[in-house]
């Protein structure tokens, strides 16, 4: 957890060879990691020389010893020109958010037609109560971060298989809808967020299947319930709650 009075205050991060801010980091820990050396601090704050994956992971290794993130995650993700540019170095997915990188999202609404065109069934997912971040939480059916060497599309696969069991002959309906692009503050960072948004129409009988214990549990529920959920949005992650206000806004301008 971030600490003290000026967590939510952040400094932009720069690369070295690079004007524009790639991330944001909080006044404490910025502090601290100028103090050790791992960030240089004149007129702006820099990304010190050399390889910056290696220095990233000498940063992470930092805070994860001073207690401010979770173990390593031992997944790989890009470290972007802001939310479509290229990838400029590598970190481990327990440091993005503390050190504000742009990640991309991958969010798949599940949906399920009825007789009743404009109230479709919308399958949610709670999140594990065990999970790292937003233990508990409800979730679109289908979420996950790029990691590194890998598509959106890719993703979107591997992600619906492991939180939901959906095959490859489903996926084939999957319809890409927009993208969004969110800048907020938790207590895990600066976060910014490029989500893609996909609608995905599932069959009558389709039974979501967890295969990575991320998932407590999934429901399928009627897009009018949703909207009655989505009144209370502290019992959503984030970035899923606007996913799923971006739903039912578009089904029902479509009446």
């Amino acid at each position: 957890m971030i600490p003290d009075r000026t967590a939510h205050a952040f400094r932009p991060l720069h690369f070295p060879g690079h004007a524009d801010a790639l991330g944001a980091v909080s006044l404490p820990v910025a502090d601290h990691l100028v103090r050790r050396g791992l960030l240089q601090d004149a007129r702006q704050l820099l990304l010190t020389s050399g390889n910056p994956t290696m220095r990233l992971e000498d940063i992470r290794q930092e805070l994860f010893n001073q207690r401010w993130i979770e173990p390593q995650r031992h997944e790989q993700m890009p470290v972007t020109l802001g939310p479509q540019g290229p990838e400029i170095a590598r970190l481990d997915r327990s440091a993005l958010r503390i050190l504000g990188f742009w990640a991309q999202k991958v969010h798949i609404n599940g949906l399920v037609p009825t007789e009743k065109t404009d109230e479709p069934l919308v399958w949610i997912s709670r999140r594990s109560r065990q999970a790292p971040s937003n233990p508990g939480r409800w979730d679109t059916l289908v979420a996950g971060g790029r990691a590194a060497g890998h598509s959106l599309v890719q993703t979107a696969r591997k992600e619906s298989w492991e939180e939901a069991g959906i095959g490859p002959v489903a996926m084939r309906r999957l319809q890409k809808v927009g993208e969004m692009a969110v800048q907020y503050v938790s207590t895990r960072g600066f976060h910014q967020e490029l989500l893609a948004i996909y609608d995905l129409v599932l069959p009558a009988d389709f039974r979501a299947t967890c295969h990575d214990d991320e998932i407590e549990e999934s429901l399928r529920v009627p897009l009018s319930d949703l909207v009655a959920r989505l009144a209370e949005p502290r019992q959503f992650k984030f970035s899923s709650y606007l996913v799923l206000k971006d739903l039912a806004t578009r089904i029902r301008a479509a009446r």
